[in-house]
């Protein structure tokens, strides 16, 4: 049976527009992201922001006695929560470092982002390719007293 006859289509999403005709709102994904997990092994910070119209991500490991920053990278793919939405709800990056490959998949899902990582080793250590999934919530801010 084809795919398309198997589908219900009162269930099917349509857009009014090309996939890729439209531009998505950022507002969700920006900010300063700490783990939830204050005992983390494996990221710890999270820092989205928009540059240049395109989103960015700077990734730390925890590391002692500071985060190890892997430096910033471009988001490959921003991705809407549905086909007819217009908000940014998720997105994809790739570390390229020394020691591994890690491909990175966000989602942002009632205030927080849930942060999915693919690591392949490629420095002969033996070591097992591993998945990870945490959660960040937004670093809270002082506001400044006049």
């Amino acid at each position: 049976m084809e795919l398309a006859k198997r589908l219900n289509p009162e269930r099917t999403e349509y857009s009014d527009t090309a996939q890729k005709g439209h531009v998505l709102q950022l507002e969700s994904l920006p900010g300063v992201w700490i783990n939830t997990n204050c005992s983390s092994l494996g990221i710890v910070k999270v820092v989205v922001a928009v540059k240049n119209s395109e989103l960015v991500v700077r990734v730390f490991g925890a590391a002692d006695p500071e985060p190890n920053d892997w430096g910033e990278t471009e988001v490959d793919h921003v991705y809407a929560g549905s086909i007819t939405s217009r908000t940014g709800a998720g997105f994809t990056a790739w570390y390229h470092l020394d020691f591994a490959q890690i491909h990175l998949q966000a989602n942002w899902n009632q205030g927080l982002l849930v942060l999915a990582t693919f690591t392949s080793f490629r420095d002969g250590s033996r070591r097992s390719d591993y998945f990870s999934r945490e959660f960040f919530h937004r670093e809270l801010t002082q506001s400044k007293e006049n």
